[in-house]
């Protein structure tokens, strides 16, 4: 009906409003144009009843540009939309003042996703004019993680006072060396100073001057003739002094300035999602995540998963985000996805798959999220769909050969691999199924020698690795230039319900079952191709299976 309805409007056929801007008119439908946006509903509505019946209705509008009306009015007809950096921020605003709420979410999407260390505090000020809460959590987030780039970067010179505040007071700021801090307001000042350096206390009351290297705070801050010339700089330095001359009277000098920030450096890290945890002959399951950082070799909480109960859900990290996607839950098959933002350590109901289903693969390509068959309301499904995370839309893709659900599933050299699993009649299904999304297009070959259910693969180096099933210790390396399987080392465990994922070039399998009485493993090891070996490693904070296991960058609070 759109794409009628946009023929329609190119040949001004039963169009019944005219658009006038920068003297270019544009012929629309007003029901069309008020089903998506309140405040052209508004306008049409209080305007209808000044036109004469049956004469169209037109507006003149001086607040946007031609160019940007037809990019609204294309997504409106179309729902298509060429988003670039260039043009990204005046979109938003538009689509905001004229409240095309849709249209709002994917540049909220986008630019979320174009942040840098030069746009940030620009994107962070425009979104908080706009009261766009998403998009200025986000942009706050990285600029606070990401400090030491942005202080860098011409754009923080034109920022207002106020907004700098703001920025430097903030406990989340991460810095390493306050003196950066110190820095960046005195080259904001000196960026014109005849206008600035009335505020140059209050800035620089928000410096952490305590934390300063004592002979920093001596040689170039008691040094500088701005502070020199300012008694309430004077005294905020003198502070800092005393601070570092009687270490044992700190308590008694507590500022907000000689409260430490939270900083702390960026680590890769294993993160484990829900699952089930078994001690013993008890199980439940768990709504724990948790982060491995292999530099300290320390366990991390975070963010707990919002709902109970859940299982045979699956998990894929893409970019610094995780998406957790379906499962069943007291009985009843799941569509929900749902995404832990790394930067706010929280967990959002994102979307729906088009089908309910568990025990299903999931794994990112080309920057989008694939879905592939698992189990459904009626039995095995062959159906597969993809997720753009910036539109928000789910497309269904080519369906699998042979429906399969527990099967282990990555990508490889441009390609979805999906091994094994379980067939239609509950058996193994002996079969390598693969697709190209290139040209959307799947193929299989059948095997014996693939015989893995509930087991979980993943590429290195060219390679795929299946891990552990069937309660086995099994490595099995499949080479998909040459299309052979081998048997690689046996891992230390048996481990069925495993999860596993790849960090620094080497490959962490994490709990798992070890035979269908149990126990549950409480451990990881590595595997490290240089050597051929698994090793053990650290373990897990519990005996757990059935849960996801992911690798994400995530900023760790020290202490």
């Amino acid at each position: 009906m759109l794409k009628e309805l946009n023929q329609q409007r190119r040949a001004k056929e039963f169009t019944d409003l005219k658009i006038i801007v920068e003297g270019k008119e544009f012929e629309v439908h007003q029901n069309v144009l008020a089903s998506c946006s309140l405040y052209f509903k508004d306008l049409v509505k209080r305007s209808s009843g000044e036109t004469r019946s049956g004469e169209p209705l037109e507006l003149n509008m001086s607040n946007i540009t031609a160019e940007v009306l037809e990019q609204l009015l294309e997504f409106v007809y179309t729902g298509s939309l060429v988003i670039d950096s260039a043009n990204a921020k005046t979109l938003l605003e538009a689509a905001n003042k004229f409240q095309f709420n849709t249209f709002c979410k994917v540049c909220v999407s986008f630019l979320e996703k174009q942040l840098t260390a030069s746009n940030c505090l620009g994107v962070l000020a425009m979104a908080e004019a706009m009261s766009c809460t998403e998009l200025h959590n986000m942009a706050k987030a990285y600029a606070l993680q990401n400090f030491p780039e942005v202080a860098g970067k011409e754009e923080i010179l034109s920022v207002s006072k106020e907004d700098l505040v703001s920025y430097l007071s903030n406990d989340s700021l991460n810095t390493k060396a306050e003196e950066l801090v110190y820095e960046t307001i005195i080259k904001w000042i000196k960026q014109d100073s005849t206008s600035r350096v009335q505020h140059l206390s209050e800035l620089l009351a928000v410096v952490r001057l305590p934390f300063i290297h004592p002979s920093y705070l001596l040689n170039v801050v008691d040094n500088e003739e701005l502070i020199k010339s300012s008694e309430a700089c004077r005294d905020l330095v003198n502070e800092a002094k005393r601070y570092h001359m009687l270490p044992h009277a700190r308590q008694d000098m507590q500022t907000p300035r000689s409260k430490p920030r939270l900083s702390a450096g960026v680590a890769e890290v294993v993160v484990l999602v829900g699952g089930r945890q078994a001690i013993g002959m008890s199980q439940r399951s768990l709504t724990a995540v948790t982060c491995f950082n292999p530099q300290n070799s320390k366990w991390y909480p975070l963010a707990s998963l919002p709902f109970y109960d859940r299982e045979f859900f699956s998990v894929i990290s893409a970019g610094d985000n995780i998406y957790l996607s379906g499962g069943t839950e007291s009985g009843v098959m799941l569509s929900d996805v749902w995404c832990y933002m790394s930067l706010l350590d929280n967990w959002n109901l994102v979307s729906r798959m088009t089908v309910p289903r568990c025990r299903h693969n999931s794994l990112v390509y080309d920057g989008k999220l694939y879905a592939i068959g698992g189990l459904g309301v009626s039995g095995n499904l062959d159906h597969v769909e993809r997720y753009d995370t910036i539109t928000n839309q789910w497309e269904t893709v080519s369906p699998l050969p042979k429906p399969v659900h527990s099967a282990a599933a990555t990508v490889c050299g441009g390609k979805v691999f999906v091994f094994g699993g379980v067939n239609e009649a509950g058996r193994s299904a002996g079969v390598l199924q693969s697709y190209v999304p290139q040209s959307n297009t799947w193929s299989f070959i059948e095997s014996p020698m693939i015989d893995n259910k509930y087991a979980p693969a993943v590429s290195l180096n060219g390679f795929i690795f299946i891990l552990g099933g069937a309660y086995a210790r099994a490595t099995t390396i499949y080479d998909p230039n040459k299309g052979n399987i081998k048997a690689g080392p046996n891992m230390n465990h048996s481990r069925q319900f495993c999860s596993a994922a790849v960090l620094d070039g080497k490959i962490y399998a994490t709990g798992g079952i070890v035979s269908s009485e149990g126990p549950a493993l409480g451990n990881m090891e590595t595997y490290d191709p240089s050597t051929n070996q698994w090793t053990p490693v650290q373990s897990l904070p519990c005996p757990l299976f059935r849960h996801g296991c992911v690798v994400i960058k995530k900023y760790i609070q020290s202490g």
